[in-house]
């Protein structure tokens, strides 16, 4: 598998630019907050199994893409060797 080190949120947001949706019409459409969306857009909050059946029915992918996406970012994030250290 190749290293994935572009966050979900981020393909998310360029899908959204590209179809012309904002963050807050697809919260609106799938039944969250708009700043759930927004977090991850901006790669601060991952994509759970649920986000990911919410996001592909709203957009009309799989969800097993947003998943795949998020586990290959996940595990791309833990090959870091200052991963999980504790920092001062």
């Amino acid at each position: 598998m190749l290293p994935n080190t572009i966050h979900p949120g981020e393909f998310l947001q360029e899908i959204l630019s590209d179809r012309g949706i904002a963050q807050t019409q697809l919260a609106k459409h799938i039944g969250v907050e708009a700043g759930v969306i927004n977090l991850i857009c901006k790669g601060k909050r991952g994509i759970s199994a649920v986000m990911a059946k919410k996001i592909a029915r709203a957009l009309g992918t799989d969800a097993e893409l947003w998943v795949n996406l998020q586990s290959s970012y996940d595990l791309t994030a833990a090959e870091d060797p200052d991963f999980g250290k504790l920092r001062a």
